[in-house]
């Protein structure tokens, strides 16, 4: 038997537990940091995050609930679609923003006889209204705008207020309701 010294094996650092836990450690850190600026990045040029302030659009939208936009740049070749929820800055002070529905197209006449909607003399139909007022008034929509109304006619300031909303204050379309959780899910025409 030899008690002498015995030799001490070499040992890697990426052969030791602490190591290698302290490699995956960073790894996900910067898988993190990589998912957190992708994250941010969308955020930043593709959607908008805010939060209904009235009840104007109730009851598809309550005030409260918080959406998510798609920013999408509208132009008199690509208008939105009639029924879509956008999200525009206020034309009167253009400080506010507002959610209201799109009726109206360019390039359209849009009649309002006793709380009735009328495009092109065709009654539009609309399962969404909440509420009629009874009102009149004829506007023709020009190229590059839209003609928006809430879904609460009795307690909306819209088109028929501040007249067609040109396409260039239009921010996006509404597409996600994130809050609250019991009516989370997308939101269509």
């Amino acid at each position: 038997m030899n008690n002498g010294p015995q030799p001490v094996p070499q040992q890697n650092w990426l052969t030791k537990k602490r190591g290698i836990r302290d490699v995956w450690f960073w790894v996900f850190v910067g898988l993190l940091l990589v998912f957190g600026l992708e994250v941010w990045l969308l955020f930043r040029f593709m959607f908008v995050a805010t939060m209904v302030t009235s009840s104007s659009m109730e009851p598809t939208l309550q005030k409260g609930d918080a959406v998510i936009v798609r920013r999408v740049r509208f132009t008199p070749a690509n208008p939105p679609k009639r029924g879509e929820l956008v999200f525009f800055r206020d034309p009167i002070t253009k400080e506010d923003w507002l959610i209201k529905r799109v009726i109206g197209l360019p390039r359209e006449k849009l009649i309002i006889w006793a709380g009735q909607v009328y495009i092109n003399g065709q009654l539009l139909q609309e399962t969404y209204v909440n509420g009629i007022v009874e009102e009149y008034g004829m506007w023709h929509i020009p190229e590059d705008a839209v003609f928006v109304m809430g879904d609460n006619r009795p307690h909306s300031n819209d088109s028929r207020d501040f007249g067609p909303v040109p396409l260039d204050l239009i921010e996006g379309r509404v597409v996600f309701r994130y809050f609250p959780l019991g009516r989370l899910g997308r939101i269509g025409q």
